[in-house]
């Protein structure tokens, strides 16, 4: 069988820019699987609810979540990110992630709800830079309101009961830490090298 000049372009080119030949995972060790083609940990949709949950209830985990939504990231974005490394590490199958989904972007509005952070659901592209200012001022006040109406669907489309009530329960009775920002009442401290009249 002939090998075409194109075949050997492409493969010449696909080594050159560092990427794999089609057909290379076919010849990995089959005793050194990755950890997506192994049996995932998770096949109960609640088990892995659970645990996504309590990946998400770190207070460091919470903290990163609150300051991405707050710099605009979306919801779909964090949840997706979240869903995939679980996919990655073996956790579950692209199925139960797929399950996952609306749980976990109700777990991170939730947390942004508890913390009085106004989210989006999906980040978008910047196109404003390259409009005049009016036309800025304009697309702004229009984008304003279908984002508050797209909101308002969307979270009246997310079921609350996609979530289990301890789970629910849970995140109601979450502690926030107070943030950095936060003005802070100091008692006054009495030095000893303070004046005193």
């Amino acid at each position: 069988m002939a090998v075409s000049e194109k075949a050997i372009n492409f493969i010449q080119g696909s080594l050159d820019r560092g990427r794999s030949i089609p057909g290379q995972s076919l010849t990995n060790d089959p005793e050194q699987p990755y950890n997506w083609e192994r049996p995932p940990e998770f096949t109960n949709p609640r088990e892995a609810m659970l645990y996504v949950f309590e990946g998400l209830t770190v207070p460091e985990t919470t903290a990163n979540i609150l300051l991405a939504l707050r710099n605009g990231t979306g919801v779909i974005d964090l949840a997706s990110i979240t869903l995939y490394s679980g996919f990655l590490e073996g956790k579950w199958n692209p199925d139960l992630m797929m399950l996952l989904m609306e749980p976990t972007m109700y777990m991170i509005m939730a947390l942004a709800e508890k913390a009085e952070i106004d989210f989006v659901l999906e980040s978008g592209d910047d196109e404003t830079s390259e409009l005049n200012p009016e036309e800025q001022v304009t697309r702004l006040k229009n984008s304003v309101t279908s984002l508050e109406k797209l909101k308002s669907e969307a979270a009246s489309r997310v079921s609350p009961m996609s979530v289990p009530a301890d789970v629910r329960e849970v995140i109601e009775a979450q502690e926030l830490a107070p943030s950095l920002l936060e003005r802070v009442e100091q008692e006054s401290n009495k030095s000893l090298l303070s004046k005193e009249a």
